[in-house]
């Protein structure tokens, strides 16, 4: 089924395979991502020593994620309210948690890239298997990449109040690899 090869193909982060972040640091990422959850207390330590980035910064993050993507996802369906009402894109409502979910997913593997201090978060490979998985799917990848427009304001004001400068431009760059990537292909 091309759905399950794809769904097996389909990958985010990209951190693991970048030779310019310490080994450490990238094996850590590795098996957080794979077991889809941030990182530890410690693992977030050790990441943020080894590539100079701020714990509280990411802690920050972290913490906020899901009240901001909340929000973000309540700007778009107040500007789109359609998407969730019969026949729109996200619905019925497991389509819509799906995108919700994938909020969730992409906004840790930004914070892993903030914590790594690398904003070259993604797999471009896996990117492109999402990307098929997305069309085959019919997901309205118009409104994610609205939702992730919001998600990346609401955040780098919420770290600007922190002042953590070297994080908000990582975050920045991060959420402009993930959005490019996202970018439908024009055949």
């Amino acid at each position: 089924m091309q759905i399950g090869k794809l769904a097996q193909q389909a990958n985010v982060c990209g951190l693991s395979l970048r030779d310019t972040l310490p080994i450490e640091a990238r094996t850590l990422i590795a098996r957080a991502d794979e077991e889809k959850r941030p990182l530890s207390t410690d693992e977030l330590k050790h990441v943020c020593d080894c590539c100079g980035s701020s714990e509280y910064a990411i802690k920050l993050l972290v913490h906020y994620s899901p009240i901001l993507i909340n929000k973000a996802r309540a700007n778009l369906l107040k500007k789109q309210p359609h998407l969730i009402n019969p026949g729109g894109e996200l619905y019925p409502e497991h389509r819509a948690q799906a995108c919700w979910r994938d909020c969730e997913h992409f906004m840790r593997v930004i914070t892993y890239g903030v914590g790594c201090n690398c904003a070259e978060i993604t797999d471009k490979t896996g990117m492109i298997a999402l990307m098929e998985l997305y069309q085959l799917l019919h997901v309205p990848v118009h409104a994610l990449l609205y939702v992730l427009s919001e998600l990346k304001t609401l955040t780098i004001k919420k770290l600007k109040k922190s002042g953590h400068d070297q994080e908000i431009s990582c975050l920045d760059r991060a959420f402009n690899d993930l959005i490019t990537a996202l970018q439908p292909t024009q055949a």
